[in-house]
């Protein structure tokens, strides 16, 4: 039998799937975190993890993932970009997508001058535009629920949210940092 010739798939089509399972596999990922917690053990998990803060909370960034943190700088803007994404720079001779976490949030705002820009490697070179980086937590215990039990918090509805930690300083979201190209796919 004759084999069918292979059509080649276009890089932006191809890495919409690859975001798209990268998604799956973090919903599995939350869904068995959230497994090991219903059986009352203690899930800590491993590794350092930046402490953000956006729109007055905070949130965890898995440090591994953290490339640098810069000041913020001028940036060129996207054409047809979605209202969170506040431009591009170049980042070490490539293209990073800032997107403004605040803005993920809601908060309509400008950005200070003295805001910082938190370079991830979420697929892509993306930066994340936070007003402070404030600390690093080691292992966190990830936790089931809401501070309050039944309130929301302001980053459930962004899609971020990968769980909830609990950190000496009080429980906060851990940051999903795939989820932040959402959007931008052909920019």
């Amino acid at each position: 039998m004759a084999e069918t010739p292979r059509v080649p798939v276009p890089p932006q089509v191809r890495r919409v799937s690859v975001q798209q399972r990268l998604s799956a596999l973090e919903a599995e990922q939350n869904q068995l975190r959230q497994e090991l917690v219903s059986l009352q053990g203690e899930v800590r998990l491993p590794g350092l993890y930046l402490t953000v803060e956006a729109g007055n909370t905070t949130a965890l960034v898995p440090a591994k993932q953290v490339q640098e943190v810069v000041r913020l700088v001028a940036l060129d803007p996207l054409p047809g970009a979605p209202v969170h994404v506040s431009g591009s720079f170049v980042y070490r001779g490539s293209p990073a997508v800032v997107v403004d976490v605040a803005r993920l949030l809601g908060v309509k705002r400008t950005p200070d001058l003295d805001s910082l820009l938190v370079v991830v490697d979420a697929g892509r070179m993306v930066a994340l535009l936070v007003d402070r980086v404030k600390d690093l937590v080691e292992t966190p215990v990830l936790v089931d629920g809401t501070p309050g039990g039944e309130e929301k918090m302001p980053w459930d509805g962004t899609g971020l949210m990968a769980g909830l930690c609990r950190t000496p300083e009080g429980l906060r979201p851990l940051l999903r940092t795939s989820a932040l190209l959402n959007g931008t796919e052909g920019l």
